[in-house]
């Protein structure tokens, strides 16, 4: 059996037994999807990822994160909810890209649209992560963060501010001379609702993968 196909029926599974914000009829167009990137791009669209953050793509790569706890691990799966104290280091990835020859750099991010709430974005975007990867080789598994070009800041959504989405998101170019935002806040742009769209395309840098997670505040 192809990793390919071993990742997608890890990645449907891990959608039943999660946590997770979809609904039982999400679940099953997991299960009758004609594939396992029409299941990460209807999700990321589902969520107003796409679109709102970032523009329409056509995923290329698998990106599996898990928060690692003591001894339990917390997988990141499309949408399902995490707690933030079990977010608070920076997770384990792998990145599996079935059709990607070579490449000439891969970047991992993560960001909060949803800053301070999503009822009001006006912090928004938030850069959270920024890692550069390496050792990408084809039809092999990438795990390594070689390199971080902003540090990992764990999620502290505000109490009363419902649901956050935490954004992930594979960069694929050239990443040896990469400029890190001047700010968090809005990715360093100054402007609302500005960030890793904008970032990437200053870096020229491509989406070719995601996944995501929802996290919010015990004091609601």
């Amino acid at each position: 059996m192809r990793l390919e196909l071993l990742l997608s029926c890890l990645l449907i599974a891990e959608i039943h037994f999660s946590t997770s914000l979809a609904t039982p009829a999400d679940l099953q167009k997991v299960i009758d999807t004609k594939g396992p990137f029409d299941t990460i791009r209807d999700a990321l669209k589902k969520a107003e990822i796409i679109d709102g953050i970032v523009d329409d793509f056509v995923p290329k790569c698998f990106v599996t994160l898990f928060y690692e706890k003591k001894t339990k691990a917390y997988p990141v799966v499309l949408g399902n909810a995490l707690k933030p104290s079990k977010t608070q280091d920076s997770p384990s990835l792998k990145i599996y890209c079935p059709d990607l020859e070579s490449t000439s750099g891969l970047t991992i991010i993560l960001t909060d649209p949803d800053a301070p709430s999503r009822d009001n974005p006006k912090w928004s975007e938030m850069c959270h992560w920024i890692g550069i990867t390496e050792g990408y080789t084809s039809n092999a598994t990438l795990s390594k963060v070689s390199k971080e070009v902003v540090k990992y800041k764990a999620p502290g959504p505000p109490a009363k501010t419902d649901y956050h989405r935490y954004v992930f998101l594979l960069l694929e170019g050239d990443n040896s001379n990469l400029t890190a935002p001047e700010d968090r806040q809005h990715w360093g742009f100054g402007k609302k609702d500005h960030g890793v769209r904008d970032w990437a395309k200053q870096e020229g840098l491509e989406v070719i993968g995601a996944n995501f997670f929802y996290a919010k505040n015990k004091k609601q």
